[in-house]
């Protein structure tokens, strides 16, 4: 629907203030920034698009209010559309406001990276090998796994199958992915600890709304009172 449009996150360097952007910001806990070569820790990032300049957390604290404001913009419009006096510059004046909520929402979908707390076990393939281990975190965009046993690990830029199942969800949801990184701890840690940071490749539409879906039910409850907009 939004093919077009471009969303990017973004924050400022705190030793340069020049501005770092990456897709992958919400993933990393640190960034070398390109201007002052430093690395940095990621906070502060911010979600840019065609309609807004917005602070990310602020975004997704409020998902379920810009829900509740779509839904009541379409009642109007269904109701001024029935209304014989409705202006020209009514209908104009709703349908922008349908389009930037439409466009927050799903920035927000874009960008909410749900920590897991129950263990939501998966399988993954790719050629030559199979894991298994369980979601840390879970966004439509990608997840972070952790292995659940010493390995063979799939290397950075592999494709991989992922199988995992969602509460209230029938059948497991399968998809294919990219591994974006992998974490190894040092000898002297836990040889069990390895996580791996995967995106997916081209999710269908039904496994990207089973996956909203479940991060809906699970976010935070907004905070109350906190600064919506940077800029609109």
């Amino acid at each position: 629907m939004f093919a077009g449009r471009q969303r990017m996150l973004q924050m400022h360097c705190p030793d340069c203030n020049g501005i770092i952007r990456s897709p992958f910001l919400v993933e990393m806990g640190s960034i070398t920034c390109e201007q002052c070569n430093k690395n940095v820790t990621v906070k502060e990032v911010i979600v840019t698009t065609k309609y807004f300049t917005m602070h990310r957390d602020s975004l997704l604290n409020r998902v379920r209010h810009y829900r509740a404001l779509l839904a009541e913009v379409v009642r109007e419009k269904n109701s001024l559309g029935k209304s014989v006096g409705s202006s020209t510059r009514a209908h104009q004046s709703l349908d922008q406001y349908q389009a930037a909520l439409r466009e927050l929402l799903e920035a927000s979908r874009e960008n909410h990276r749900l920590a897991i707390s129950q263990d939501l076990p998966l399988d993954f393939e790719w050629e030559g090998g199979k894991g298994d281990g369980r979601l840390l975190n879970l966004s439509t965009k990608g997840a972070a796994i952790k292995l659940k046993r010493l390995q063979r690990v799939a290397q950075q830029g592999s494709e991989i199958m992922l199988q995992f199942a969602l509460p209230g969800v029938t059948e497991a949801l399968s998809m294919k992915a990219k591994v974006a990184w992998v974490n190894k701890r040092e000898k002297d840690e836990d040889p069990y600890n390895i996580t791996m940071g995967v995106y997916f490749i081209n999710l269908n539409k039904i496994n990207c709304t089973y996956i909203w879906d479940y991060i809906l039910a699970h976010m935070r409850v907004p905070e109350p009172g906190r600064n919506q907009f940077n800029s609109w």
